[in-house]
């Protein structure tokens, strides 16, 4: 659903519902759910041996370099990166 339709659904304008959206969480609509998305991929990159394509399509992306770019923009890291990083599964303890 795009902002605009929520906006209809909800009887505001959208310039009203980004207004009151950001008053109520610092965050427009659309980067709120870049952020949600983001999180989400997180997540994933961190417990699962899914592939960075995967979980782009997962969370809601058709399209790798906005994804990558929106990523990075918010976790300072590659989703790459992030997963070489933080992925639990491919990290072993020796002696433990």
């Amino acid at each position: 659903m795009s902002v605009e339709k929520l906006a209809v659904k909800l009887g505001l304008s959208r310039r009203n519902l980004d207004r009151r959206f950001i008053k109520a969480t610092s965050f427009t609509p659309l980067d709120y759910l870049q952020r949600v998305k983001i999180e989400a991929a997180k997540k994933m990159f961190e417990t699962t041996r899914k592939t960075v394509s995967e979980i782009m399509f997962e969370v809601g992306y058709n399209d790798a370099k906005a994804f990558r770019d929106v990523f990075s923009r918010i976790t300072g890291l590659s989703p790459l990166d992030y997963k070489s990083k933080y992925n639990k599964e491919s990290q072993t303890v020796f002696g433990l």
